[in-house]
């Protein structure tokens, strides 16, 4: 009975040095960097349609045009950080690229921000994982913008183009009566954002006086706020 006993001790120490080392031996997973790319000349153009209303003062207009983004060059910010340069481009009536504005970005092990018309934003946070939660606005003084990771490398395709692996931050907060923010944005493994969707409006609830002619007058809804929505066109590295 002894010796029955000690194979079957010694069967379960192999078996237990077996899995360690099994487990200790495989490929660490992907934190998903490839979704910030950092190359310079990778760029991306979008096509932009946004619009913005003001009921109150009875304003409501839109504008489409040609966006493109390219990472320029590489420099060290103030904090002695890698950083990146981005130009932003327009394209005007006769098809030509001018530079709209330059924004800039940093890629740690942990997030990756990006600082768009010097808001500095946490666009991503590593590893990418589905679920995965935090503020976009956690650097400024802007409202906090709570954000989760969907999808997470799921395909996409839009505009006859297909990406293999794709991971969508969306906000996490339900709109109610009076505000609504609906944030999204999409990223594409090598490429970086290929589609954003941003809406945010203020409802102001009127509740008109009664009258003789009206005695039970329906509430008048004035909306004031905008809509973004931008979408992968072309892509590549120059």
């Amino acid at each position: 009975m002894k010796k029955g006993r000690l194979i079957i001790c010694l069967s379960s120490v192999v078996l237990l040095l077996w899995s360690c080392g099994k487990e200790g031996s495989a490929e660490p997973q992907d934190p998903g960097y490839d979704y910030f790319p950092t190359a310079i000349g990778t760029w991306v153009e979008y096509q932009v349609d946004s619009v913005w209303r003001d009921d109150g003062f009875n304003v409501l207009d839109s504008v489409s045009y040609r966006l493109l983004e390219r990472i320029e060059e590489h420099y060290t910010d103030p904090a002695g950080r890698p950083a990146l340069r981005i130009l932003r481009y327009v394209k005007d009536s006769t098809d030509n690229w001018l530079v709209r504005d330059v924004w800039s970005a940093v890629l740690t092990e942990t997030v990756a921000e990006k600082t768009e018309e010097n808001v500095r934003r946490l666009k991503l946070s590593f590893p990418i994982r589905e679920g995965r939660r935090w503020d976009m606005h956690a650097y400024g003084p802007e409202a906090e913008l709570l954000v989760a990771l969907r999808d997470v490398n799921d395909p996409w395709t839009v505009n006859g183009i297909t990406f293999d692996r794709t991971a969508i931050v969306r906000s996490t907060v339900a709109p109610n009566l009076v505000e609504t923010r609906n944030f999204e944005e999409r990223y594409a493994k090598g490429v970086g954002m290929v589609e954003k969707y941003w809406e945010e409006t203020t409802t102001n609830i009127i509740f008109p006086p009664p009258t003789p002619q009206n005695p039970d007058p329906a509430p008048i809804y004035e909306v004031r706020g905008f809509e973004l929505n931008m979408v992968v066109v072309a892509y590549g590295v120059q």
